[in-house]
């Protein structure tokens, strides 16, 4: 027989719509550390599957639209080829981002997780379409493109682990990011410098033998690092609800939505 409890870690939606929460910058930037020391593993792996569908899904989008050539030639056959790629890897994305939620409130995950989600692909791909049509609409005007993609970046989270439609996802994304939006572009801009000298070797004409190797190493750490950093704040702002079933003495843990 199985007992059901619902548990609930950091804050709450009602606190994120009124900026009652707060973020220590080094205090998230330490603990994400120590959490990609621990659970690193699984978010590389899942990094990798993603990889390699998107390299498939890159060369068949090429091969019906002229050629590698054409595609990065024609801005209309780049955007096609972007919101093509973008329905078809983020699905499996989505499960790299939930394992960083995971991993923040304790709970371990494995490869398999990338396939957690696709239940909810149409939904993902739908808010990871308009998210990037946003932001690119954004970067033309740079400014406003860094404002929008910081404060979206949590919004796929919102929409399966609060179980929320798109547009609920990206208005309360919207609404709660605001209060703080300057202490989360200084851990963006801390997570993008250490992704910039992790290349410097390289772009400075360091040996290849010398600049690989480390280029390698730190992005094998930092993409860890970035999905957990990411796993905290979603902590931090929105809080998570799991679900723990005691199965006869053998605890398993699920997002409660």
């Amino acid at each position: 027989m199985s007992d059901k409890k619902i548990i609930h870690i950091g804050s709450t939606v009602e606190k994120a719509e009124q900026g009652d929460y707060t973020l220590d910058v080094a205090s998230i930037l330490k603990e994400g550390w120590a959490i990609t020391k621990n659970h690193k593993t699984p978010i590389i792996s899942g990094l990798l599957f993603v990889f390699f569908i998107a390299i498939i899904a890159v060369s068949v989008i090429a091969s019906y639209l002229g050629g590698p050539e054409n595609m990065m030639a024609d801005p209309q056959a780049n955007v096609i080829a972007n919101m093509v790629l973008t329905v078809i890897i983020w699905p499996f994305l989505a499960g790299v981002e939930m394992m960083g939620v995971s991993h923040a409130v304790g709970i371990k995950t494995r490869t398999g997780f990338v396939f957690a989600f696709l239940k909810r692909s149409a939904f993902i791909a739908l808010t990871a379409i308009i998210v990037w049509s946003l932001t690119s609409l954004g970067f033309a005007l740079i400014l406003p493109g860094i404002y929008i993609a910081i404060a979206l970046s949590l919004t796929v989270p919102l929409l399966i682990e609060k179980n929320m439609t798109p547009i609920q996802a990206i208005i309360l994304s919207f609404k709660a990011t605001r209060f703080q939006w300057l202490r989360l572009l200084q851990i963006y801009s801390a997570l993008f410098s250490l992704a910039i000298m992790s290349i410097l070797p390289a772009v400075m004409g360091a040996p290849l033998l010398i600049s690989l190797p480390i280029m390698v190493v730190a992005l094998l750490l930092l993409a860890p690092y970035y999905y957990n950093v990411k796993g905290i704040l979603y902590r931090e702002i929105f809080g998570v609800s799991m679900q723990v079933v005691d199965n006869n003495g053998r605890k398993d843990t699920y997002f409660s939505a």
